[in-house]
Parts: C-alpha cells; structure tokens; sequence
C-alpha cells in the first residue's frame, strides 16, 4: 500500500492527524488533534451538564416518574442546540481536512 494511502486512512479511520504523525509531520497532525478532541470535549462536557440537570429534575418530584424522564429526553433532543451543531461541523471539517491533508503530503512525499 502507497504511503499516501495509508496515511489517509490512518486519519480517516483511527483519529485526524494519525496520518500526518505517520508522515512524521507531527505539528501539522498534531493541530486537528486538538480542535476535535476539544470539540469533543466541550460536546461531552455539556451533554452531561444537561443530563445532570434532568436528573435534578426528575428527583425534584420524590419518586421516579418515567413520564417527566421520557419528557425531558424529548423536549432536550428536540431542542437543539445551535453551538453543538457549529462544533459538530468543526470536527466534521477538521477530520476531512485531515484525510486530505495527509493524502496529499504522502503524495508529495512519495515523488521526492
């Protein structure tokens, strides 16, 4: 298998900027390493912020009712949140990014 092609597929596949580390350009996969582990992050952070404040919810009432759960989960996926879904494309970006980047620096690569 090319250089190219695995590259990309390490970025594709395992995480973005696998293949430029592979490629031994270590700063320039090491950028959108941070941006999605830190979107990420910042996702997992609030999902469960609003996960804990259904349960205080749900226990505010005494005894564990499935109808205000089932509510919450609705009316909390139905109410999207606009900064999820611009940090969603963020890290859709960076990963495409990636796999690109890492084809074409392993092109490069191979003719040099």
């Amino acid at each position: 298998m090319k250089k190219s092609s695995k590259a990309a597929l390490l970025s594709a596949l395992l995480f973005p900027g696998v293949g430029q580390m592979y490629l031994k350009r270590y700063l320039r996969g090491l950028l959108p390493m941070v941006l999605v582990l830190t979107g990420l992050g910042v996702l997992i952070t609030r999902a469960t912020f609003r996960a804990l404040e259904a349960l205080d919810k749900i226990q505010a009432g005494g005894a564990l009712d499935m109808n205000v759960a089932s509510n919450l989960a609705v009316t909390s996926a139905a109410s999207g949140d606009p900064y999820s879904s611009v940090i969603v494309l963020v890290i859709s970006c960076c990963w495409i990014f990636s796999v690109i980047d890492a084809y074409r620096l392993g092109k490069k690569g191979n003719h040099e």
